[in-house]
């Protein structure tokens, strides 16, 4: 089902990412009260991400998208002009961007804060 893709991508740092194509997808949002279907065109790339997909900016506008990168969520219109609140797990999406950052560079995420040492110099 893959079409084939000429153009390049570039990664947030700089490197070009290998496409392999892409597909258009109907997709279909929803909070389980209200939902939107719109045709979204997917291209499928070779990076090692913590993320499955990327929605980029073109998408969300047409969307009419106000996303919340600090509160994980997404809000949007449905097509009666309901609001469809996208929530993710934020446990869930952190040990998977942890997970994707030891495997990538053989880092650990420091999630605690050394004990403050009052110095008098």
């Amino acid at each position: 089902m893959l079409r084939t893709y000429d153009g390049c991508l570039y990664g947030f740092a700089g490197d070009q990412v290998e496409v392999q194509g892409y597909l258009e997808l109907r997709t279909t949002f929803t909070d389980g009260t209200a939902s939107r279907t719109e045709s979204i065109r997917y291209l499928v790339v070779n990076a090692s991400s913590a993320y499955n997909m990327l929605l980029g900016r073109p998408m969300l506008n047409r969307l009419g998208t106000v996303p919340s990168t600090r509160h994980m969520k997404m809000k949007l219109p449905d097509l009666t002009e309901n609001v469809i609140t996208i929530k993710s797990y934020q446990k869930e999406a952190k040990r998977c961007y942890e997970n994707n950052l030891k495997t990538r560079r053989g880092v650990s995420m420091v999630t605690n804060r050394p004990p403050y040492i009052n110095k008098v110099l």
